[in-house]
C-alpha cells in the first residue's frame, strides 16, 4: 500500500506542474498579438499542450491500474 500512495503523490504532483506549465503558456499567449505568431508556432504549441492532455490521460489510465511508472 505504501507504493500506491507514493505513485498517488507523484501523480498529484505531476498534474500540478502541468497545470502550471499550461497556465504558463495561456499567460503568454494572452499578452501576445495573435496576429505576429507564425502558423508554425501556432501548431508547436497546439501539440505541446495535446502532449501533456495526452500524458495526464496516460498517467491516469495507469493509476486506475494501480501503480504509476
Amino acid at each position: 500500500m505504501r507504493s500506491q500512495e507514493y505513485s498517488i503523490g507523484i501523480f498529484i504532483f505531476m498534474i500540478i506542474s502541468m497545470l502550471v506549465f499550461v497556465g504558463v503558456i495561456v499567460l503568454f499567449y494572452q499578452k501576445t498579438d495573435m496576429s505576429n505568431v507564425k502558423t508554425g508556432e501556432k501548431a508547436l504549441m497546439g501539440l505541446i499542450v495535446l502532449g501533456v492532455i495526452v500524458s495526464a490521460i496516460f498517467a491516469a489510465v495507469q493509476m486506475l491500474d494501480g501503480f504509476l511508472f
